[in-house]
């Protein structure tokens, strides 16, 4: 359940050892997407791995082989108002990933953790059309988040 302020209960697990998790701007990220959606997120749990346990998670909940960067489950029920997110995500990816995209991997890793959200909240990125849709879209959000 979410607070009597309608902000989300915001759980960060960290099981890996490679990233600095950047906890008071991930709770900050996942407010704000919320308020600019126009969604009610009443919890968002999210775990943060290595890319080994990253592999498995992929290979248990989705049947792929090797690591991704986020996983994203919607727990959401019909009876509980507000959105239940699930994220995985992978740290060891963001710190590999981030400097090829020019970003620090703490940045990096607060995109994985948007895309994710945007996911949870019904965005696809499954065609080309949606996919560069869903990117204009992480990319409004990410610079409206960093000016705010």
């Amino acid at each position: 359940m979410a607070g009597k302020d309608q902000s989300p209960i915001v759980t960060i697990v960290s099981e890996q050892q490679v990233l600095r998790v950047p906890r008071r701007q991930v709770e900050a990220l996942v407010v704000f997407v919320a308020k600019a959606q126009r969604v009610r997120f009443a919890c968002v749990d999210i775990l943060i791995v290595d890319d080994r346990a990253m592999a498995g998670h992929n290979r248990r909940y989705l049947d792929h082989r090797g690591t991704t960067d986020v996983i994203s489950f919607d727990l959401s029920e019909a009876s509980e108002p507000g959105l239940a997110a699930q994220l995985i995500v992978s740290a060891e990816t963001a710190r590999r990933v981030g400097p090829i995209h020019g970003q620090r991997p703490q940045a990096e890793l607060l995109l994985y953790i948007l895309h994710g959200l945007l996911h949870v909240i019904g965005h696809d990125d499954r065609d080309p059309s949606s996919r560069a849709a869903m990117n204009a879209l992480q990319d409004e959000l990410l610079t409206a988040f960093r000016a705010r």
